[in-house]
């Protein structure tokens, strides 16, 4: 009877030990198709996103010429409002040189031009008149040699 008092527990850790090294000898695994078709998915996911980042790249690198192109240009037509104000005439140009993008790399040249034009506009029986002034700034894209424009247009009444 005190045999059975004795008598150990079995050792987990002997057990756990026993399941490592089952898994381990198991014959089971991966065929080389199987490894195959992963490498497939997984090439043309990288390269997926690796498209990907470049188109966005190159986006950002479009709208942000743009955007400023935009100021450029809303701040000559704000300038061309001030000085009507002043001295009650318009001063329209063509292709004056401005800098879109200036950096190590490259340098974006634009060219804007302003243009006066008088109109009239009727509403509700009253004619109304009126002068609007149109900007254009354009340059030509240093990456895809593609010609890329803002144009704007200021109506100012009388």
């Amino acid at each position: 009877m005190l045999k059975d008092i004795y008598i150990l527990p079995e050792n987990t850790k002997t057990k756990k030990a026993n399941g490592v090294t089952s898994l381990l000898r198991s014959q089971g695994g991966y065929s080389l198709a199987e490894v195959l078709v992963v490498a497939i998915v997984m090439a043309v996911m990288i390269i997926t996103i690796y498209i990907g980042i470049i188109y966005a790249d190159r986006q950002i690198t479009k709208n942000y010429r743009h955007r400023v192109a935009t100021l450029i240009l809303t701040g000559e037509l704000e300038k061309q409002y001030t000085l009507f104000m002043k001295e009650k005439i318009f001063r329209p140009f063509t292709n004056k040189p401005v800098i879109i993008e200036q950096t190590d790399d490259v340098t974006v040249y634009g060219y804007i031009t302003i243009s006066v034009y008088n109109d009239i506009e009727n509403y509700m029986s009253n004619t109304y008149n009126f002068t609007y002034l149109v900007g254009e700034i354009s340059w030509l894209d240093p990456a895809s040699n593609k010609k890329h424009y803002v144009r704007l247009r200021e109506d100012f009444y009388n």
